[in-house]
């Protein structure tokens, strides 16, 4: 007797797509503006710390650099601001527990 199966997954499907824009980040952007780096936490135990910790090295890695924080609750979907999706060059999710 055949048994079928379930994916519980449902059905997945790739789709090729162009990858966003890119551009060295060194600390330079054009007409000398500062790179906007996003630190994006879901307020997680030492999350925070480690956005801290990102932040510091970022700051002191790379000169002419601003960043952006951005928090969400861990239990909910993240909503960003128009003002972090226009201005962050670059962003770094983290997620701590």
């Amino acid at each position: 007797m055949a048994r079928e199966l379930m994916n519980p997954c449902g059905i997945v499907a790739n789709e090729d797509a162009p990858l966003a824009p890119r551009r060295q980040i060194d600390g330079k952007s054009d007409a000398g503006a500062p790179v906007v780096i996003g630190l994006f936490s879901n307020q997680k135990a030492n999350a925070d710390l480690f956005m801290d910790n990102m932040e510091s090295l970022l700051t002191q890695r790379f000169g002419n650099v601003e960043i952006m924080r951005g928090y969400k609750a861990a239990s909910v979907p993240a909503e960003f601001s128009a003002e972090f999706l226009e201005r962050c060059d670059v962003v770094v999710a983290g997620f701590g527990d």
